[in-house]
């Protein structure tokens, strides 16, 4: 009769190893998976802000919410005959909306069509457009 000794698959340090790997994605997706649906529109409706008017029937809305910690989310829309068209998003930290730190101006341009410039300092400056007559048509 042969003993022999039961070896494990793995040496027992490969197991510090291989675990974090299969356990860390799982975490990461749930982590995504959590952020994402607290800024569920359902979850967490935007509440209108400051609007400014551009022409007749024509203004810029920014709307805000802040659905998750220290985060948040500004949108922009343009209302044209009552006609309501999201131009951009940002989500960025409370921080980076401060009074001083934070500014966006909106503006009409020769072809008709509404532009808006966003800077939050410490990160890039955003432009959103609403497009021209021909692209608006199209959609």
């Amino acid at each position: 009769m042969s003993q022999e000794t039961d070896k494990p698959f793995l040496p027992h340090w490969a197991r510090y190893i291989i675990v974090p790997g299969l356990f860390g994605p799982v975490l990461i997706l749930v982590f995504i998976f959590v952020t994402e649906l607290a800024h569920s529109e359902t979850r967490c409706p935007y509440v209108s802000g400051e609007t400014r008017v551009l022409g007749p029937e024509i203004s810029v809305r920014e709307d805000h919410r802040n659905c998750l910690w220290d985060v948040e989310d500004h949108r922009f829309s343009v209302i044209r005959a009552g006609h309501e068209q999201v131009l951009g998003r940002r989500r960025f930290r409370g921080a980076a909306f401060a009074p001083g730190s934070y500014s966006w101006s909106a503006e009409m341009d020769a072809k008709n069509q509404v532009h808006v410039a966003v800077k939050n300092e410490g990160h890039a400056d955003a432009q959103f457009r609403e497009g021209t007559e021909q692209e608006r048509a199209a959609k």
